[in-house]
């Protein structure tokens, strides 16, 4: 009696186990397959991207410009919102709390980098609650002054501000944005002391400027590229290494007399941390091929930017590199959140 209950029992065990390893491998196969659907299928609903500036500024542009594209390649809405704030930490934040889903997506810049040194605690770990998708453009920054600061070069407003400091002051688009890091680090580099005023924006900063309410500001070329040309602002100097082939005429900060100036704006597509990997890179696939099309080489040439490139895992080391380097330029600027 009991040989014949072993046996049935063992027999028993042994379909158990063998219907728990089929049903294992049948449960692993349909799991495999929904999430290569998942990504085949995605986007299926309306993308969301986070602005952390008012519209007309150079990151509006970008963001609005690859959302048309990424609307046409996909058929599904992609959504420019601009949530201004707290120098890029309120739209930042926000995109942090998102859903990891690839839905929900942040334009930033060079104040990205700079926050964690400029803000003694902020709500999130830039590093690690972020994942870089793709970079959208580089852009050259342009000295602009009012006309009538009564400077004529680069030379001539450095010899101004030592002789009355604190008397000029720049404009920026808001703490730790492009305007506010470049004017930093001019009067650093030249040894000025000049006073910050931040907006809400670039454009409200260019108007003023143009009004007179502020002397100068250091801003991406495309944000006041219209107002040089129109007489409306007087160009002083280009911010990068080399001249920018849109202003060709336009001597560098660094060939101006400023030593070691190198500045360029950097604009790029992030997303929260969790976002799976293969949605990551069909993103950043599809960035890719729009940023290498003729149509986009024409425009980003017409607005004196270039166009952006990188793995996500080349960008993650990038901004890495950014966020040690203006660890450094905040201290030598001294740099408040003013």
């Amino acid at each position: 009696m009991f040989r014949i209950w072993s046996s049935s029992l063992s027999r028993r065990l042994a379909s158990i186990l063998a219907f728990s390893a089929i049903t294992s491998f049948l449960g692993f196969a349909p799991l495999t397959v929904v999430a290569q659907e998942s990504v085949s299928a995605f986007p299926s609903k309306p993308i969301r991207i986070l602005v952390p500036f008012p519209p007309g500024g150079a990151a509006d542009i970008f963001a609005r410009f690859i959302g048309d594209k990424l609307t046409q390649s996909w058929g599904q809405p992609v959504i420019v919102e601009n949530r201004p704030g707290g120098g890029g930490l309120v739209a930042t934040q926000a995109t942090v709390r998102a859903p990891n889903d690839g839905y929900n997506l942040l334009v930033v810049t060079v104040g990205h980098a700079v926050n964690p040194h400029l803000y003694t605690k902020i709500p999130y770990d830039t590093e690690k609650d972020l994942r870089p998708i793709a970079r959208l453009a580089t852009l050259p920054s342009v000295l602009v002054v009012n006309n009538s600061v009564p400077v004529r070069s680069v030379a001539e407003l450095v010899a101004l501000a030592k002789a009355q400091p604190n008397k000029l002051n720049y404009a920026s688009s808001g703490n730790a944005s492009t305007s506010h890091v470049a004017g930093a680090m001019l009067a650093s580099l030249a040894k000025i002391e000049i006073t910050h005023v931040p907006y809400k924006g670039s454009a409200p900063a260019i108007t003023d400027i143009i009004g007179g309410q502020v002397d100068m500001i250091i801003d991406p070329l495309l944000s006041s590229a219209q107002q040089i040309k129109a007489g409306k602002l007087r160009a002083l100097a280009v911010t990068t290494a080399k001249r920018s082939p849109l202003v060709p005429d336009l001597p560098t900060l660094a060939e101006s007399g400023v030593a070691g100036y190198d500045f360029s704006a950097w604009f790029m597509l992030l997303a929260p941390s969790g976002v799976p990997d293969p949605i990551v890179k069909k993103i950043n696939d599809e960035v890719t091929r729009i940023m290498a099309t003729p149509e986009t080489r024409e425009k980003y040439t017409s607005l004196g930017a270039e166009p952006g490139h990188g793995t996500p895992q080349e960008l993650q080391a990038f901004i890495s590199a950014e966020i040690k380097r203006y660890a450094a330029v905040v201290k030598a600027s001294g740099m408040r959140a003013d």
